[in-house]
């Protein structure tokens, strides 16, 4: 209640982007009244009202799905591990990525790539699980549908190769 409103501070995508770090990073998660909705207004605590302000409905549902999508899938159970991004000597974009997993819960593996910049960002990410070399993996990103389908032993090492633009990010399942 004592900060500014993030609707109003930040670009929509690196809210966005922003938000998906902390619905899967692992810790408590702290969201407020208000920001699902979009508002900008930050409205003194010692007021029983605030103004009236219109909602952002598309952003309210996609908050929903996020949510919703972190939840049904055990995104955040099991063991989490901080992912390192690799570049190349003439491209250095992968220091704007954030990557980590989660895996051990009911099986399931979890690898979350975040571009916190604003600039497109590549680079490759090893996951480090002993069993991918010998067997093709199915990437589905949770949130955009998209499905990918990625050698085990080019996951292993040299690693999942990423590319995305600015503010952008996957919440990828494996099977």
């Amino acid at each position: 209640h004592d900060e500014p409103r993030v609707a109003s501070r930040m670009d929509p995508a690196a809210e966005r982007a922003a938000v998906v770090s902390i619905a899967t990073l692992p810790g408590a998660t702290l969201w407020y009244e208000g920001q699902f909705e979009g508002r900008r207004v930050r409205p003194p605590v010692f007021l029983a009202r605030r103004p009236d302000e219109p909602a952002d409905a598309e952003l309210a549902a996609w908050y929903r799905r996020l949510l919703a999508t972190v939840a049904g899938h055990a995104v955040r159970r099991g063991t989490w591990r901080l992912l390192e991004a690799d570049g190349w000597p003439d491209n250095q974009s992968c220091r704007n990525l954030l990557a980590w997993s989660w895996s051990g819960a009911d099986d399931a593996r979890h690898v979350v790539v975040v571009n916190l910049s604003d600039r497109p960002a590549q680079g490759r990410i090893p996951l480090g699980w002993l069993d991918l070399p010998g067997r093709d993996w199915r990437l589905e990103d949770l949130l955009s549908g998209a499905v990918f389908t990625r050698d085990g032993g080019e996951l292993a090492g040299p690693g999942l190769f990423v590319a995305l633009e600015p503010w952008q990010y996957h919440v990828l399942s494996l099977e």
